[in-house]
């Protein structure tokens, strides 16, 4: 990509400004704010839809490259205390994971580096050349006890290395030593754990777990390192302890805190992984608040990133009146060309509509800069892998990841930000593997239906509901969700709950909702927090690694936490697959009084949905499908009013419920796999109904928006937002 961008913040009211950072390898790019209306290209839609906005930031820019600089450390300020020149010890435990990629900084400051080198030795390195090394290579994702001296006085550098290895008591430890001429020292220089700093930019990334490094001012024995090594206190170095920074401290911050009474304290940088287990971690233990030491670790990854951190090439201030919506900078150049995303709320408690359209910018962050590797069309028969190249290229380069895929270590990706481009949460962007809009792609479909139909809305976003709850939601008369709610804090749920229970009115209009456990960082709200256990998954959190650094909770799915999705909304994930949708044929329930003005011009032998779509080409239910379940709280007088059938077995039932794995779980055989519509009425006339599919959306405009998935939308909606009340008998 040569024009990309993205915003701070990501959603706005009048009067806020938005700020646009762009990178640019062209020398000039026009920009122009536009509001977004409909962003898919299918032919067999209404095409892409966009309104332009009059704005003092419509104008050509110079372009210019910024650079993502990712990769996690801690950096301590520069302090005289940091003295290298009259001697020193630094020890920690490492557990390396990738340890042959090339020079990594384990604890650096100047020209005096303990590293692990291209070999995958640890190397102790003087006045920049080496000078001793380990004489054992590490080992990948085993702990070691690492310590490095070099003593004024003799001049003797020594590497010390204690494999934990207790199964294998022959292995022994090393401990290397050479005598080297006194070196020259870069002192009162920053120090930086798991990276180094070269001519001012921040190189040699580590990657792997680092525990509670220290430093120490003088030489110590053999003997007092093999007693460090044993766990012995701290307190009779007291005379020599430079630092001694405990990473198990103030997990959910960015502050890495020194015990000592130095008190130089680092700050940790681009979100590596906190609250992870030490070397001593026993099992027994999962929570790391209750055991805080045996989580003296942090996972740094060369490829974390929090925050590009790019200079702003433009900002605008939003007029007031302007509606709220989708919008985006429409940036172009040449053929090359971008839309970089945000969003216009009103103010809380200042409603403008009747409706509130609730972006799930969780789920954009998440899929966020996508690259599952391995994605075939055999797996994936729509999947149109040639499609967007460029984006994927350039998201590869960078190291940017989604909440779907594994660092360069292999470990999980835990959390996302916003403040990085995303090329593939764009209005025009085709997902490959599904071969059709996905994420505010697909949303986006509401958006152009509503239009269309003359209603009346409000835009907000997951992290405003997440930081305004209840009071966001309070003057609505119907909240609406997008295709794929899938990413829900325990703030946004208690939002909706006090919704419903005060009479609002919803309508999920998706699939997969409500589903995994998210965290937003309390200092920095522009990063989410997951950790994948007990749902259906791409990775999984590795033992002791299920509660979240950000807010203490335990992660995994709500379903797990008692708040499975049936509870709230009637159904729940039951089952994915990406070939091809199918129709729902109504049930017994459709037929209820309660429900009639649900299928109002609906024929009682009519399947809904069964025609042409925008999302896997056909079908109004599939891509990821939800099921009624009273086992997991579907309310008792939940309507079933319509189901999904025939679903192929590249539907596979989601691994929470698979159990064992056996032949029988996919659409043609299993029970559960198929979607089902379903209405309630909630306290003080409220009600919801939920669809149950991700695809939903993708048939409202079919026929010129004349079907029955528009009918039945349009039939609930102008129900839902009107003064009538909901018939409950």
């Amino acid at each position: 990509m040569k024009l990309t961008g993205y915003t701070d913040p990501m959603s706005v009211r009048a009067g806020d400004t938005v700020r646009f950072m762009v990178s640019s390898e062209l020398p000039k790019y026009k920009a122009e704010i536009v509001r977004l209306i409909h962003g898919d290209p299918n032919p067999k839609g209404p095409g892409t839809k966009f309104e332009r906005i009059k704005a003092s930031v419509n104008k050509e820019y110079k372009g210019r490259v910024q650079e993502i600089r990712g990769g996690s450390y801690v950096q301590v300020p520069a302090n005289p205390l940091l003295d290298f020149a009259q001697g020193f010890t630094i020890q920690m435990w490492i557990r390396p994971t990738t340890p042959k990629k090339g020079e990594q900084g384990i604890v650096t400051s100047g020209s005096t580096r303990l590293v692990v080198d291209k070999d995958g030795q640890v190397a102790l390195k003087l006045g920049g050349k080496v000078a001793v090394r380990s004489g054992l290579a590490l080992g990948e994702h085993e702990w070691y006890f690492v310590a490095a001296s070099w003593d004024a006085k003799s001049g003797a550098a020594k590497v010390y290395l204690y494999p934990d290895r207790w199964l294998e008591p022959h292995t022994g430890s090393t401990v290397e030593k050479k005598i080297i001429p006194k070196p020259s020292f870069e002192n009162g220089k920053p120090l930086l754990v798991a990276a180094a700093l070269e001519k001012g930019e921040v190189t040699a990334h580590y990657n792997g777990k680092i525990e509670n490094p220290r430093l120490f001012n003088r030489a110590l024995s053999d003997s007092e390192v093999e007693s460090l090594h044993s766990g012995a206190s701290l307190t009779a170095f007291a005379d020599s302890l430079v630092a001694a920074w405990d990473f198990a401290i103030g997990s959910s911050t960015q502050r890495a805190t020194d015990t000592s009474s130095n008190m130089l304290h680092g700050t940790v940088m681009n979100m590596p992984l906190r609250a992870s287990t030490g070397h001593n971690w026993t099992g027994d233990e999962y929570k790391f608040d209750r055991a805080p030491e045996q989580y003296g670790a942090i996972h740094f990854h060369d490829d974390d990133i929090d925050d590009a951190r790019w200079d702003a090439d433009f900002e605008w201030a939003v007029p007031k009146g302007t509606r709220s919506g989708f919008y985006a900078a429409y940036i172009t150049s040449g053929k090359e060309h971008d839309f970089i995303p945000f969003f216009v709320r009103p103010k809380v408690g200042e409603a403008s509509a009747p409706i509130a359209y609730l972006a799930p910018t969780n789920t954009y962050l998440a899929y966020g800069n996508e690259h599952i590797p391995g994605i075939t069309t055999e797996w994936l028969p729509n999947a149109k892998l040639d499609l967007h190249q460029e984006e994927r290229k350039y998201v590869i380069a960078n190291g940017l990841n989604s909440m779907y895929d594994h660092h360069r270590d292999g470990s999980g990706v835990a959390y996302a930000t916003r403040k990085v481009p995303i090329p593939n949460i764009r209005p025009d962007y085709v997902s490959p593997p599904r071969g059709g809009p996905h994420c505010l792609a697909a949303d986006l479909y509401l958006i152009d239906w509503m239009e269309k139909k003359g209603f009346e809305y409000d835009v907000f976003i997951d992290e405003d509901l997440h930081l305004d709850g209840p009071e966001l939601l309070a003057p609505y008369k119907v909240l609406v969700t997008g295709s794929h709610p899938e990413y829900w804090s325990g703030p946004m749920l208690d939002a909706v709950e006090a919704y419903l229970a005060n009479g609002g009115r919803l309508m999920y209009l998706g699939g997969n909702g409500f589903y995994w456990v998210t965290s937003f960082d309390k200092e920095r709200p522009h990063v989410i927090e997951i950790r994948r256990w007990g749902g259906t998954e791409s990775w999984k959190a590795e033992p002791g690694g299920y509660y979240h650094s950000t807010t203490g909770e335990l992660g995994g799915v709500w379903r797990n936490r008692n708040r499975a999705p049936q509870k709230l909304t009637g159904v729940g994930f039951t089952a994915q697959g990406f070939d091809q949708n199918q129709a729902y044929k109504r049930q017994p329930g459709s037929f209820d009084k309660r429900a009639k003005f649900i299928f109002e011009g609906v024929d009682k032998d009519e399947n809904v949905g069964d025609f042409d779509s925008l999302v896997l080409n056909w079908g109004a239910a599939g891509d990821e499908i939800d099921r009624y379940d009273s086992a997991l709280g579907t309310p008792p007088h939940t309507l079933l009013l319509a189901s999904s059938f025939d679903h192929t077995d590249a539907y596979l039932l989601v691994i929470e419920d698979a159990g064992i794995n056996m032949p029988g779980l996919g659409g043609s055989t299993h029970p559960m796999v198929h979607a089902d519509m379903t209405y309630m009425e909630t306290p003080k006339g409220g009600g919801v109904f939920s669809v149950g599919s991700i695809s939903w959306m993708g048939s409202l405009s079919y026929n010129g928006y004349d079907n029955n998935v528009s009918r039945v939308t349009e039939n609930v909606l102008r129900r839902f937002q009107s003064q009538e009340p909901l018939p409950n008998k």
